[in-house]
């Protein structure tokens, strides 16, 4: 990656500005330095990006769980749905906003799946107790319906197949069924289906949180590796080209965090090319002793575990002395911590129970923005990842019998999808900052930290010229200014600017009154060299711009 500006010269412009550099080493990694008072700072230089990031990073997930598929995206009889069952009003949602690949069928109930149960004539499909939440299964949508479903709404599958309860000649059979043309005992009985084209699926996780002593089928670290890789040496033979993602730590809390991914990859590093992890976040006491401002800091754990996995990998890398190396799947993120236990996560056997349906409010929305940030900041090693989940449980859209509901988080999520392409800028920020504190909060987030109040990243379209820049200001009582110093590239139009924010953190949007929570117009400053934002307390904003390529800068003022 070639520079006009490097780190040393960063710093020594910051200092004579009168920065001061306190933040140390962490804050530095992302691009950080910290100042005592004043606007942020951000200085952008087109020479410094990286390749075009993967689309695959603003994914989703869509798990046979609650009202996900049954009465959220698959109601047959439905005065909304089509000739194939699927609601036309989630599929306008969904197609519109442009998600670029969707993981299916699970999650934990993929630990305990039969895939046989959900092809062939509906007829004859068995209804089954569905174990990992304790609901009826009735397979009325199954693998050609999600892949029919997947071309509707144009998106990409991500299959994961059962390595809990299954085998890997199952696993390898579901694969055969989905990829081989014709000729073979799982191919044929694909056409005998109806769908004589092979589905051609790239992207497969190879089970589900094997971790997790919740997880059917659960087992110690390296009997999953070897699963893993006997499985994935099979796969190998109906083609080398299949790109699939191991089970990683299924959360940083658990005991087996960082162990149990080593010892996977150390099993089956050579037949993988990912792995995945999984976290979810809450504003808890024992994560964030109930304080909203440590809350919107948490998309940085986000980033701490990216960077703690891929080092892991990367060890592993340099153990067997590999050419490769793994990039991550984060194909589990989002905030969930009120929906989590109890009537929220037992179906008591009963079809489409409503669970885990959590209801989102304007702060959750603030760190669903954060989160896409510092997914886009991890995106050299980041490719896939899924905001879990898509449709009603846990989730930004919600349905009801006659219409769907956009919840607080949809926005900020949208906006990536729609605005940020291309390239992501390695800005140099610098910020005032608060201090975040251990006492009292759960080991894997406890510590004692600064947080800079603004976080910025910035993407470009470089054929374009079009800019997203995406602003979150953690200050929970005052405006923040954000000055955006451009350096080869010089801002034409402000093509769009809108802000999500408001006086009460924990409202939230309801079919009664569905734009309580909603984006507004914020006014753009003009476009130039220089741009000042005004950033709304307690906010997440977005400025799509039109920009030229200017003469290279030498350095910073």
């Amino acid at each position: 990656m070639s520079s006009t500006l490097n780190r040393r010269t960063f710093l020594a412009g910051l200092g004579k500005s009168g920065a001061l550099l306190a933040a140390g080493p962490w804050l530095q990694t992302i691009g950080y330095a910290q100042v005592s008072r004043g606007p942020a700072r951000a200085i952008i230089v087109q020479s410094r990006t990286r390749q075009d990031f993967d689309r695959r990073l603003f994914g989703a997930f869509l798990e046979h769980l609650g009202r996900a598929v049954y009465t959220g995206v698959y109601e047959p009889g439905s005065p909304r749905a089509d000739a194939n069952g699927f609601r036309t009003d989630v599929m306008a949602e969904i197609k519109g906003m442009s998600v670029p690949v969707m993981r299916y069928p699970g999650g934990n109930f993929v630990s305990g799946y039969n895939w046989l149960d959900g092809v062939g004539p509906k007829k004859q499909r068995p209804t089954v107790l569905e174990r990992a939440w304790n609901s009826l299964e009735p397979n009325q949508f199954g693998t050609n319906e999600f892949l029919q479903w997947c071309k509707q709404v144009n998106t990409e599958p991500l299959l994961a197949f059962n390595l809990g309860t299954g085998t890997p000649e199952m696993a390898v059979a579901y694969v055969e069924y989905c990829n081989v043309d014709k000729g073979t005992k799982w191919s044929e009985l694909r056409r005998s289906h109806g769908y004589e084209a092979p589905h051609n699926v790239r992207y497969w996780c190879m089970g589900n949180e094997m971790d997790g002593p919740w997880q059917m089928g659960h087992m110690p670290a390296r009997a999953y590796g070897q699963k893993a890789r006997d499985t994935a040496r099979q796969i190998r033979v109906l083609d080398r080209e299949l790109q699939l993602v191991a089970c990683g730590s299924s959360n940083p809390a658990m005991p087996t965090y960082l162990v149990w991914d080593r010892e996977v990859l150390e099993e089956c590093y050579d037949q993988v090319d990912g792995i995945s992890l999984h976290n979810y976040y809450g504003n808890t006491k024992d994560l964030t002793g109930n304080s909203s401002a440590r809350f919107l800091a948490m998309n940085l754990d986000m980033e701490r575990q990216i960077r703690e996995i891929a080092a892991v990998a990367d060890y592993v890398q340099g153990l067997r002395k590999s050419p490769k190396r793994l990039w991550l799947s984060f194909d589990e993120w989002n905030v969930w911590y009120r929906a989590r236990s109890g009537d929220f996560t037992d179906g008591k056997r009963t079809f489409a129970p409503k669970l885990l349906e959590e209801v989102y409010n304007l702060e959750d929305a603030l760190l669903v923005g954060g989160f896409l940030n510092s997914l886009l900041r991890q995106s050299d090693r980041v490719r896939v990842a899924c905001v879990a989940q898509i449709l009603n449980v846990i989730a930004p859209l919600v349905t009801n019998e006659t219409s769907v509901l956009r919840q607080s988080i949809y926005y900020p999520y949208a906006w990536a999808l729609q605005y940020a392409r291309g390239r992501v800028l390695d800005l140099f920020v610098e910020s005032d900052t608060y201090p975040i504190t251990a006492a009292g909060l759960r080991p894997d987030v406890a510590r004692d930290d600064q947080v800079p109040f603004v976080d910025v990243v910035a993407t470009i379209d470089q054929a374009s010229g079009r800019t997203a820049v995406l602003m979150l200001n953690r200050d929970l009582d005052a405006e923040r200014e954000l000055v955006l110093d451009w350096r080869d590239l010089t801002p034409t139009r402000v093509l769009a600017c809108e802000t999500l924010t408001g006086p009460d953190l924990k409202a939230f949007n309801t079919f009664e009154d569905p734009k309580r929570v909603a984006p507004r117009a914020l006014e753009p400053p003009a476009a130039g060299a220089r741009m000042t934002f005004k950033l709304p307390p307690r906010s997440y904003t977005v400025a799509h711009i039109a920009t030229t390529q200017s003469a290279p800068a030498t350095g910073v003022a």
